[in-house]
């Protein structure tokens, strides 16, 4: 683990968020309690206390900062970033707001499988078997054109699309075990909730997002929350709530990040690289001496 990164895990462990009041006078309660000492935890959350638009994005100051962060060690681990925001560009689906999940389970919004690059899949699935769906696809077109159940504060935090869910239910499988991954949660415990994040590969990790509210006075609000675990990689990830009744805290899901390791050239091309430059400046100092 580099200097850097231990650097920013005291940061990032230390420091408590201010929150941008946005229609509301709360401020968030301390940030994440990781479960064990070591992991690089990133977090930040920006009060909105609006249902009636998105908290705009000069105002997101510390979920942005929480986010930066977090790219900035993946950097420093020699990764790069991979967002999926379950846009339909990139091939996702989304779930009419007319039409209920558990009524449509067969439709390619609900539990969609998220295709990362160099082949890296995760799979929006349920954590509990009473429930037959994790997440479904929603398309946000705005607060004046949705229907009044929609998005009671929810929305993404970039694009027109997000996943929602309640945290009671949700888990995210990867075919490969992965070391780093961050997501934007909106309208995150804004009605008392604390939220849970587990995740597991033999080794169980358990970490805590207390709410931002008690009576939905910070909807809306926009949280980022990532790991750079690179000394314990995970498979999957589970999210909790000790809020009746089962669904939980409902809020969106958007803009799922990895890392990926930054290739580097192998030692071929690097010395085949070399040689043609010596052959040409060799070269060159002959014609200049002719």
């Amino acid at each position: 683990m580099t200097k850097f990164i231990k650097q920013m895990a005291a940061v990032a462990a230390a420091t408590v968020p201010i929150a941008m009041a946005h229609g509301a006078s709360v401020t968030p309660r301390e940030g994440t309690i990781p479960g064990e000492a070591g992991s690089n935890v990133f977090f930040g959350v920006d009060i909105s206390g609006s249902n009636s638009m998105p908290l705009p994005q000069k105002m997101r100051v510390n979920s942005t900062g929480a986010y930066n962060g977090f790219k900035a060690a993946l950097l420093a681990n020699n990764m790069f970033a991979d967002t999926v925001g379950f846009e339909e560009s990139e091939g996702f689906a989304h779930l009419p707001w007319d039409q209920t999940a558990g009524d449509n389970l067969a439709h390619p919004a609900v539990d969609p499988l998220v295709q990362f690059q160099n082949g890296i899949q995760a799979q929006v699935t349920s954590s509990d078997p009473e429930f037959p769906l994790g997440g479904v696809v929603r398309r946000y077109n705005g607060m004046g054109t949705d229907p009044p159940h929609d998005p009671e504060g929810r929305y993404p935090s970039s694009g027109e699309q997000y996943l929602s869910s309640g945290t009671e239910r949700l888990r995210i499988e990867f075919n490969t075990p992965i070391d780093s991954f961050g997501f934007y949660g909106i309208d995150v415990g804004d009605f008392g909730a604390t939220l849970t994040i587990t995740l597991a590969n033999g080794d169980v990790k358990l970490f805590k997002i207390p709410p931002v509210s008690e009576d939905g006075e910070a909807t809306g609000s926009v949280m980022f929350w990532g790991i750079v675990a690179n000394e314990s990689p995970f498979s999957s990830i589970t999210f909790g709530s000790d809020m009746a009744p089962i669904t939980g805290d409902t809020f969106a899901f958007d803009d799922f990040t990895i890392g990926h390791i930054i290739p580097l050239p192998n030692a071929f091309g690097l010395g085949t690289m070399g040689l043609v430059c010596l052959t040409g400046a060799s070269a060159f100092r002959r014609r200049r001496i002719s």
